[in-house]
Parts: C-alpha cells; sequence; structure tokens
C-alpha cells in the first residue's frame, strides 16, 4: 500500500489515534490527513509542476504536516537542515530550485531575515470532524524528497529519492525494526537527519505514534518518557550514551525495542541498552541516505567482545556483490534493491558508482554466508562522528578558508568514550596559535556545529613514511603531552 493510502487507512480506522506527539501538543490522524490534505491543495494551486518546494523545520507536528501535504500533492520535498549557517542554507535553496519554502514558526524568522518566501505550517491543528477524501499524486516513480548528504569534495550531496524506494523499504523493513501500529517511537534527536526523518515516516505508515522533541534536549526528552510510555526508540548511540548517563533509569522502563543506526554502537554501550529492562531488544541496521536500508544485527546480552565492524543480515530484497574483491575477500559494496534512491542531483556534488542495477558508495566490505556481511566502512573516506556522516574534506575546505591549510581531518575518543574531532595543520614554531574565539566563529560560518574540529593541533612538519610520503597513520593522538593545539569545543 503507498504512503497516502496508509495515512487514509489510519485517519479512518483510527482517527482519535495520536500520530505525532511532540513536548506541547499532540496531532491525532484526523488531523494529520486533514491538514496535510488542506496544504495539498494549496501547493497544487501555487507550485509549479516539476518545481520543489524546501521544507525547514524543528517541530515535529509541522514537520510532519509538510512531508505528507508534499507527498500527497506529488510535489518533491528537499529537506533543510536547521542546523546549517545561513550562507550553506541559501545556497542549497538557490542551487536546488526552491522559490518557496514550508516552515515552522521557528524557521519563519530565519527564512524570512534571508529574504525567503515561506509559507507557515502549523504546529497546533483543531479538530476535525471527518476525514477528507484524499486524491494523491498516483506517479510512484515520482520524485518525494531530496535528502543532503556530505559531500567528499566539500559540498553536501543531494540525494533523490522516489516515493516508490521508501514505500518498499518501510513495507519490507518495518517488522524487522519493530515499527507496528502499536510502537510508540521516541526520536530523541533532529528529525530532519536520515535517521530521525525515516522514522517519522515509519511510524505514519505503519500506524504507530512518534513521540519527540524536534531536537535532542536531555529535560524535553525525560519529560516526554515520564508522561508517553514509550515503547520503541530510534536513536543514533551518541544519544542514547546520553540519555543513560543523563536520565534516571527508571524512566526506561517501558522501553521494548531499542533501534540504531548512524554509526558504530560498541558492545558495551548494547549491553547498557539491553540491561534497561529483561524484555528488552536492540537492532542496530547500517544504511546510507543512497541506499537506504542495507543490512541488521540484533544484539545479545553478555556478547563477550566489541566487534569491530558491522557483521549484520541483509535486509529482505538487498541484493549485494563486491566489486574488485582483493585476495582477503574485501571489495567495494555493491548495493540493488528496490529501496535504493534515483542518485545525485546533477546540479550538486557527487556520482554514484554503478554496475548494471546496484550501485555503491565506497564501502568496502566482506560477503559472508547465510546472507550476512561484514561492512569495513569508508576507511578515510568519510567519518562518521555521533550519528553524523561528515566527509574531512568539506572540514578542510572550511579550515582553508581561515587560513590554515593543508589539514588532516581525523577521529578519536575522549576518555568517556566520545567521538571528537581533530584536525592537524602545519604551522612553524615561530607563528603565534590564532585566537581560538576568533577561529570557531569564522568556522561557525563556514558549518555545523557538529562538524567543527573539537581539537586543532598544529605541527611543525608531518611524520613521514619510510617512502617520505606523510604517515597520517602516525599522527599523535591530541592528548600527547606538549603539542600545540586549540580546544575550539
Amino acid at each position: 500500500m503507498d504512503l497516502a493510502s496508509q495515512l487514509q487507512l489510519h485517519a479512518r480506522t483510527r482517527p482519535r489515534h495520536p500520530a505525532v506527539i511532540s513536548t506541547t501538543h499532540v496531532l491525532d490522524y484526523a488531523s494529520l490527513a486533514a491538514s496535510s490534505n488542506a496544504l495539498d491543495g494549496k501547493l497544487r494551486q501555487n507550485v509549479l509542476p516539476g518545481h520543489r518546494v524546501g521544507i525547514y523545520c524543528t517541530d515535529p507536528i509541522a514537520l510532519a504536516i509538510a512531508f505528507h501535504g508534499c507527498m500527497l500533492a506529488g510535489i518533491s520535498a528537499i529537506i533543510l537542515d536547521p542546523a546549517w549557517p545561513s550562507a550553506r542554507l541559501l545556497q542549497m535553496l538557490e542551487l536546488f530550485d526552491s522559490p518557496t519554502v514550508l516552515c515552522d514558526r521557528a524557521g519563519e524568522s530565519v527564512l524570512r531575515a534571508l529574504g525567503q518566501n515561506t509559507v507557515r505550517v502549523p504546529s497546533v491543528v483543531e479538530d476535525v470532524a471527518t476525514v477528507p477524501a484524499i486524491t494523491p499524486c498516483d506517479d510512484a516513480q515520482c520524485e518525494l524528497l531530496v535528502v543532503f548528504t556530505s559531500g567528499s569534495s566539500g559540498s553536501p550531496k543531494a540525494v533523490m529519492r522516489s516515493r516508490e524506494s521508501w514505500q518498499q523499504s518501510i513495507g519490507r523493513c518495518a517488522t524487522t525494526l519493530g515499527a507496528t501500529q502499536d510502537a510508540r517511537t521516541l526520536v530523541p534527536g533532529p528529525l530532519t537527519h536520515g535517521l530521525g526523518l525515516y522514522a517519522l515516516v515509519e511510524s505514519i505508515a505503519t500506524g504507530g505514534t512518534l513521540v519527540a522533541p524536534g531536537r535532542w534536549n536531555a529535560q524535553d526528552v525525560s519529560t516526554l518518557l515520564e508522561t508517553e510510555s514509550c515503547n520503541r526508540m530510534v536513536a543514533v548511540p551518541t544519544l542514547i550514551r546520553l540519555m543513560l548517563d543523563q536520565l534516571p533509569a527508571n524512566l526506561f522502563a517501558s522501553l521494548r525495542h531499542v533501534v540504531t543506526g548512524g554509526e558504530a554502537l560498541a558492545s558495551p554501550l548494547a549491553q547498557r541498552i539491553l540491561q534497561v529492562s529483561p524484555q528488552i531488544a536492540c537492532t542496530e541496521y547500517y544504511g546510507s541516505s543512497e541506499h537506504s536500508l542495507i543490512a541488521y544485527r540484533e544484539h545479545q546480552r553478555s556478547a563477550k567482545a566489541s566487534m569491530p565492524e558491522f557483521i549484520g543480515t541483509f535486509f529482505d530484497g538487498v541484493r549485494a556483490h563486491l566489486h574488485a574483491p582483493q585476495d582477503n575477500g574485501v571489495g567495494r559494496l555493491m548495493i540493488a534493491s528496490d529501496f535504493i534512491a534515483t542518485g545525485y542531483d546533477p546540479r550538486g556534488a557527487g556520482e554514484l558508482e554503478r554496475c548494471q542495477d546496484a550501485t555503491g558508495v565506497g564501502d568496502l566490505a566482506r560477503l559472508l554466508p547465510d546472507n550476512q556481511v561484514q561492512i569495513l566502512g569508508r576507511h578515510g573516506e568519510m567519518l562518521n562522528i555521533n550519528g553524523n556522516n561528515i566527509y574531512p574534506a568539506e572540514i578542510s575546505t572550511a579550515l582553508e578558508q581561515c587560513g590554515l591549510t593543508q589539514s588532516v581531518i581525523q577521529a578519536h575518543r575522549d576518555a568517556a568514550d566520545r567521538a571528537q574531532i581533530t584536525a592537524y595543520c602545519l604551522l612553524p614554531q615561530t607563528r603565534k596559535l590564532p585566537d581560538p574565539l576568533e577561529l570557531h566563529r569564522e568556522l561557525k560560518s563556514l558549518l555545523p556545529t557538529y562538524k567543527i574540529p573539537h581539537d586543532i593541533v598544529f605541527l611543525s612538519h608531518w611524520p613521514l613514511t619510510n617512502s617520505g610520503k606523510r604517515d597520517v597513520l602516525n599522527l599523535p593522538v591530541p592528548t600527547t603531552e606538549g603539542l600545540r593545539k586549540l580546544r575550539l569545543r
């Protein structure tokens, strides 16, 4: 069943069942269908065929209405990240032809200050008496949305996804991930990022309830856990660790299924999750904006060792082969399924590897028996920091604009096992270090906060390999005594 038909079915069979719960309001299925249908009519009248509409919302209710209004109208939605600096936001709006932007109250003030044409989407919706008849776009292959993943060229890559690809992904994978009409799913992080946005659409398509603050805030998440009896949670490991560290253990007693992705889930954290209650299950999945869901693994209690790489089972319908496998069985992973994206918008950066009906994004992997795969990551092409895909080239480009050239970007873990970004730059001993406050201010105008390096280490020369090349594998860890460095965050 397509996304529009599922929305109408839930609105007619369980109209008062909550679809989205925010920190301040509840949106039931009847009101979601009516509000999305009203926005559909407005968009059909005011947006030219083939044009896209931006969505710039942090409020969960406004985002749900905006997404489903675009879906019903058959108009592609460009998901804009509120964490972007203003310059990046304007660049994306101009590059990808989005003259109209749907926004919530907070987004409206930002966009109007930038001279953008906005349409305010309500986060408070009145009760409706009847569910309207929905007449959706009937082209399953039409573009549903555009999401951005950081580009290895230093510019975000715009990933184009069809309606059919997400419908197939949800239909094939929802049961494995515990998404049912009885699920009350807490998403404690941003909904405009891949993990949260997918959880929103998945929850509504399956008739469940999404519970979300719209952005990470410990007090808001605590309040929602106290009042909403959530039985499922979808979050990156970093946020799960923060919740377990900062919130009372009794708040997690109602959870029965934790779903995580976006970064590797370390075995010690998985064991902490599984100790929340005797009934809880923990599913980790591996995916990408380009492929949607690829593989999953169920974490078991009392696992004896931490797995350095992801080893899991392919989701139903995913087919894979390796390009140029080496003697050790490792090659570049190529994925074919009904879930994969159309590709990258040609006006942006990026180009998918293609082999017949399969595509690749540079993941290295080893295929195993019983439909399993060991995924080794991208080894230097991309870092995954706290659930965010970050390309070193993007940070290097920003540092170069601040006068710091030839940088090397790496990830480290601090004493508390938190992922940290370290930038290494050359700077003669005779030169003074930059002012940290000024450098942070400049970088914040170029990068979202989560991409700003935690530390910048200044070296007078690079360590060299035996062949005289720069030895990036033997750079000093940022905690090494005597280093010249700046702490930026």
